[in-house]
């Protein structure tokens, strides 16, 4: 198949801060996975398209708004861009391998309108290919020739991705209309209502577990343990990432640290310096100089 040629990471996990870099000098990248001790990410979203095709091992756990699917060996798994997520590797072997197809969102819009895919249901979702499919169009193989890809000179480079990234559009596209996917394994809507609150009223500074049990008219201890059987997360700390990502993009974008904690609904100013800190290494005035420079 060829995966040699493609990087290869070993019990590396995406930190949060990574999870909202965009891609890097490419628009399109192929990386293989391997995780060899049990695991998981932090809860995350990307500024581009993800597709994960687990190629040995364990089953992969993700787990997205409410719902939690186990991805198996040879099947395939779209996150759009912006959804957020979090996986969780090695939970029922000695580890696990994974292609990680990363797009960046302007090639993935351009590739959409040139093959003419307006109202497609499988673009706007999380959707997950079944075995049969994945073997049948050989998604490792088209994997494998993306990262592959990498390596032509940059004036054709991204006349492949382009062409590449069509093909597999329409392979998606034909399986999805066979009926070819697979459901969640589990799903909690009282889970999926709790997270759209706190993706819709993160920013403000009072928002608790508790005010978050009363607005869905739950018990506080209900919703916490329902919760975290979910989205492998408490409620604080999904809170707690989802104000850091708008915290650092409004870094980047030139906001005074002070402006950013506020904007983003972090109550306490000193409490905020500290977890930012613990969670990137630096204070958000290195990171935001770090990122204007």
């Amino acid at each position: 198949m060829g995966i040699e040629r493609v990087s290869h990471y070993i019990d590396n996990v995406l930190t949060e801060a990574q999870a909202r870099m965009g891609l890097r000098d490419t628009r399109l990248l192929v990386t293989w996975y391997t995780n060899r001790e049990n695991k998981q990410s932090v809860v995350h979203s990307h500024p581009y398209h993800e597709l994960v095709l687990p190629i040995g091992g364990s089953t992969v756990r993700y787990s997205v708004d409410g719902s939690v699917y186990l991805v198996h060996v040879g099947e395939l798994v779209y996150f759009p861009s912006q959804v957020y997520h979090s996986g969780n590797f090695n939970i029922d072997d000695d580890q696990s391998d994974r292609l990680v197809v990363q797009i960046d969102d302007a090639l993935w819009q351009a590739t959409r309108r040139r093959v003419n895919l307006k109202n497609t249901g499988w673009l706007q979702q999380l959707t997950v290919l079944d075995s049969e499919a994945c073997r049948k169009w050989d998604f490792a193989g088209l994997f494998v020739r993306m990262g592959q890809s990498l390596e032509l000179p940059g004036s054709i480079r991204d006349i492949v991705f382009e062409a590449q990234v069509s093909e597999m559009m329409l392979l998606i596209t034909q399986a999805t209309g066979s009926g070819q996917t697979t459901a969640p394994s589990s799903t909690s809507v009282l889970v999926a209502r709790a997270v759209a609150y706190l993706q819709t009223h993160y920013q403000d500074p009072t928002l608790t577990t508790v005010q978050l049990a009363q607005e869905l008219y739950a018990s506080r201890e209900h919703l916490s343990r329902a919760f975290k059987e979910c989205t492998m997360e408490s409620i604080h700390n999904y809170l707690t990432y989802l104000r850091m990502q708008h915290c650092r993009k409004a870094l980047e974008e030139g906001v005074s640290v002070l402006n950013a904690c506020t904007e983003s609904g972090f109550p306490d100013y000193s409490s905020f310096l500290k977890t930012f800190r613990r969670l990137y290494g630096i204070t958000p005035a290195e990171y935001r100089s770090q990122h204007r420079r």
